[in-house]
């Protein structure tokens, strides 16, 4: 076996280890097993070093239900950069050829536009192609960072005895005169009482 297979191997089998390592790092580097193995703490690490894959860190915090919504996200974003860059190139070739050549230009958007609209047009489709870059890394952050909050919320628990109550208040305005003490129409307001 030549050499280059070998380091081939040596990686590959590497990063399987690191891995399976992410997934359970107590079973795969140490002997020991944990004294529960029903309890095993969720960890808003790990979850972060999931999320770095989109829609992984959702499936480690066992929210399958989010899965659709990210990739949809991702989907939407990519196809409107495909759409508005392959619309860029093309009205970047006719103004180019149209810049360039002028009357002899045999583009068909050459001949249509002149070649003030045809920059126009071809900035209008890089702005939104850059725009598309931009919300598919704030889509990226955002699909991180609730993966990360909602691992820091895994063992939140929300019981049957929290409770909302709102009630009418009312109650007497008292103006202090010099010598007199007076009561005038009451003031009315609501009192909202949250227990858990």
């Amino acid at each position: 076996m030549s050499n280059g297979r070998k380091k081939i191997r040596w990686i590959v089998a590497t990063v399987f280890l690191l891995f399976i390592g992410l997934l359970n790092p107590q079973q795969v580097f140490s002997q020991e097993k944990a004294t529960d193995t029903l309890y095993m703490k969720h960890s808003p690490k790990k979850a972060t070093y999931w999320s770095l894959i989109p829609g992984a860190g959702q499936i480690y915090n066992k929210k399958y239900w989010k899965l659709p919504i990210v990739y949809t996200g991702f989907g939407v974003i990519g196809y409107f950069a495909v759409t508005n860059r392959n619309e860029y190139l093309k009205y970047h070739d006719a103004y180019i050829c149209s810049a360039t050549l002028g009357e002899e230009c045999t583009n068909e958007l050459a001949q249509k536009y002149s070649t003030e609209d045809l920059k126009s047009i071809r900035d209008y489709y890089r702005r939104n192609t850059e725009l598309s870059f931009i919300a598919g890394a704030a889509w990226y952050i955002l699909q991180m960072l609730d993966a990360v909050v909602d691992a820091h919320l895994y063992y939140w628990n929300i019981d049957d005895d929290i409770s909302l109550r709102v009630e009418p208040v009312i109650s007497p305005v008292i103006i202090r005169q010099h010598t007199m003490q007076t009561s005038q129409p009451s003031m009315n307001g609501l009192k909202i009482t949250v227990s858990f």
